[in-house]
């Protein structure tokens, strides 16, 4: 059974890009920002792994993050950051509140398959 993968980012080409990259070996589901995606999650949806952006309309990857991380019984989903914000104190920031890894855009498809194995296999180890 394939994981599945919460791809949550504003714009929608870059949404049906990566879930094209994806998709051979991961379920996409995907989310316009954070609001959609908090409602995904508490109308049911059990993603392996969130991959979010953090710059987005009405509720941004900042307080996606916080709402996962923070409440809601959610936690143990591992997060991902996907952005073009390039800021070593936020990257840190970030980190230390449990997002698994930070990738910066424009990344390889390579970069982002290893992240999420990576990620993927620490939570599987815990």
């Amino acid at each position: 059974m394939k994981k599945k993968v919460l791809l949550v980012d504003d714009i929608k080409e870059f949404r049906s890009l990566v879930k094209i990259i994806l998709s051979g070996n991961y379920e996409v589901v995907t989310a316009e920002d954070g609001k959609e995606a908090i409602d995904l999650i508490k109308s049911g949806l059990q993603p392996d792994v969130i991959v979010t952006d953090l710059l987005m309309p009405r509720v941004d990857g900042f307080q996606l993050i916080s709402t996962i991380k923070n409440g809601g019984g959610f936690n143990h989903i591992p997060v991902i950051v996907l952005s073009n914000v390039d800021e070593a104190d936020e990257r840190k920031k970030l980190l230390e509140q449990g997002v698994h890894d930070y990738i910066i855009k424009p990344f390889s498809t390579k970069e982002l398959k290893e992240g999420l194995g990576r990620t993927l296999d620490a939570t599987l180890s815990n």
